[in-house]
């Protein structure tokens, strides 16, 4: 005679087990169309940006300097990566020293320092990216020029 508390068990199992596989059933669809919606949208992404990359290489630089007459000065200072080797090729083709950089630059003749042996891009407070972003202009000559005007200041 069979064991009733075993045929029971095993009962209830095979009831747990069919539950558990219509839940699962579900859910394993849901989870497929879930997948495939985030595969359709990392698409349509992707093909928004080839789209926007493309429109703007269609506009170019002379077309975007019409659009927005006297703004472009300030774009190219913000655009404008300074980093530290930068800073130091920069002080070399003027030939100038950290102090001498530093009073053309309107800041700390330690703030050049601490730029210098910085990594990676720098960051600056107020007008003082512009100020070296304009002194990348100027020639040896030019410098020594306008750092004696400043001296006589």
């Amino acid at each position: 005679m069979p064991d009733i508390a075993k045929v029971m068990k095993e009962e209830m199992q095979r009831l747990a087990r069919k539950e558990l596989k219509t839940a699962l059933a579900t859910l394993q669809k849901d989870l497929a169309a879930l997948k495939k919606d985030a595969a359709r949208q990392r698409r349509r992404i992707a093909a928004l940006e080839k789209e926007n990359r493309r429109l703007l290489r269609g506009m170019g630089p002379d077309r975007a300097a019409k659009s927005k007459p006297g703004s472009d000065e300030g774009k190219a200072v913000d655009r404008t990566r300074v980093t530290a080797k930068m800073i130091r090729a920069l002080r070399a083709r003027l030939g100038l020293s950290q102090t001498e950089f530093a009073k053309l630059a309107g800041v700390n003749g330690q703030s050049v320092y601490m730029w210098e042996h910085k990594e990676g891009r720098l960051t600056f407070r107020g007008g003082t990216k512009a100020r070296v972003v304009a002194l990348r202009k100027l020639t040896k000559k030019e410098a020594r020029q306008k750092l004696d005007a400043l001296a006589g200041e």
